[in-house]
């Protein structure tokens, strides 16, 4: 479906717009929050929130974006609002990852989950600013100026902020960290 289609959809609260619209884009409201609050129930709420909001308040997307990008905009404000209210840590760590980095042979522990836990451990110790651009370019796929328009950020300013997000990521992690990552993606 198209965007035009879809929003003329949801202006006029058609079922099956709304239906296409929450299909297709609760998963990538999730991934964002979840990302930033490291809260599966709490940004399994805001989803739901943004999602509400986005239907209720379509006549106000202007069309100077994509919808997607609209979206995502929306759903980072909630997001944020929800940090800013509830004064939250954007990171938690797991005390199961936390043993498992302290044993003595840890190769023989991990397996993919295992890994996937231990990535996901590093980039919660990364701020929320970094978490978000790097969330946006390389699992969102986001373009710069996409990143631009969502953030209210010069396309310049996202470029160092996504190149300071990759340098606090790897000053996160020491070279023992990524030599063990490495041994465990490949076996």
């Amino acid at each position: 479906m198209k965007d035009s289609d879809l929003i003329l959809g949801l202006i006029n609260k058609q079922t099956s717009a709304i239906n296409y619209f929450v299909n297709n884009y609760q998963q990538f409201v999730y991934v964002l929050c979840v990302r930033i609050l490291n809260n599966n129930e709490v940004a399994e709420e805001i989803t739901q929130d943004v999602l509400i909001k986005c239907i209720e308040k379509i006549e106000q997307f202007k069309g100077d974006s994509k919808l997607k990008t609209w979206v995502y905009t929306v759903a980072r404000r909630e997001t944020l609002n929800y940090i800013r209210i509830n004064k939250l840590e954007t990171t938690e760590i797991s005390p199961s990852i936390e043993n498992t980095l302290n044993g003595d042979n840890i190769i023989a522990l991990f397996d993919n989950e295992d890994l996937n836990e231990t990535i996901q451990y590093y980039f919660n110790k990364l701020s929320t600013d970094a978490k978000e651009m790097l969330t946006l370019f390389y699992l969102e796929e986001m373009s710069l100026k996409e990143i631009a328009e969502i953030t209210k950020f010069s396309e310049s300013n996202v470029r160092v902020k996504l190149y300071r997000a990759r340098e606090s990521f790897k000053s996160i992690l020491t070279e023992k960290d990524v030599t063990l990552i490495n041994q465990l993606r490949h076996g």
